[in-house]
């Protein structure tokens, strides 16, 4: 467990055995495989977005499932693999509508196809190789640009859920959000690009 997404981690560095807010190392990492599900089925929601494939369902459910892996949100383990079997599932339906629209779908990213475990230990052991944060990039910087994007995504979520409760919703933002959890898998990117990115976010 290696978790640092709030204020209140461990001596102001990160908490690795257990969260501050009560979060254990079985819930870090199923948090991390849902998170792992979510940036495949963006990269078919973006690419679907280019052949007028909107959904609000798929739009109001990624918000739901971002937002539950932020601090002191959901701490059940159930209820994570539940998400993160709805999200491949979404996935695969997602894939096969942009297959018929015409765009594109043979991403080679591990993300797209990414199948999940069968058993919660097993889903907490793919978050376990999975690595999530240092996956992100193997330059420090461009890995921290990437992680702060990640994070003022879950704090968009939250209000984007929020917002669908009271009866109010945006395509635009979900739009952004497929985007931006697109560009955490994408390589090569500069830190002027990432900077770019989470500014928007910010």
């Amino acid at each position: 467990m290696f978790c640092n997404q709030c204020e209140q981690t461990a001596k102001g560095i990160a908490c690795t055995k257990v969260g501050v807010c009560g979060k254990n190392e079985e819930v870090a990492d199923l948090e991390d495989v849902l998170i792992h599900a979510l940036t495949g089925l963006a990269l078919f929601a973006a690419e679907g977005r280019k052949k007028g494939i909107v959904d609000p369902d798929i739009d109001r459910f990624t918000m739901e499932a971002i937002f539950s892996t932020l601090t002191n949100v959901d701490f059940d383990p159930e209820r994570f693999v539940q998400l993160i079997n709805k999200t491949v599932e979404i996935r695969d339906d997602l894939k096969a509508r942009v297959a018929a629209a015409g765009g594109k779908t043979d991403f080679d990213h591990p993300a797209a196809t990414f199948t999940p475990a069968d058993t919660m230990e097993g889903l907490v052991a793919q978050g376990v190789e999975i690595n999530l944060i240092p996956s992100l990039d193997k330059d420090e910087n461009i890995r921290s640009l990437k992680q702060t994007l990640l994070y003022g995504l879950k704090g968009i979520a939250a209000y984007a859920d929020h917002a669908a409760i009271l009866g109010k919703t945006d395509p635009e933002v979900a739009g952004f959000v497929y985007d931006a959890l697109a560009a955490l898998l994408a390589e090569g990117l500069t830190v002027d690009q990432c900077v770019e990115v989470a500014m928007k976010a910010g």
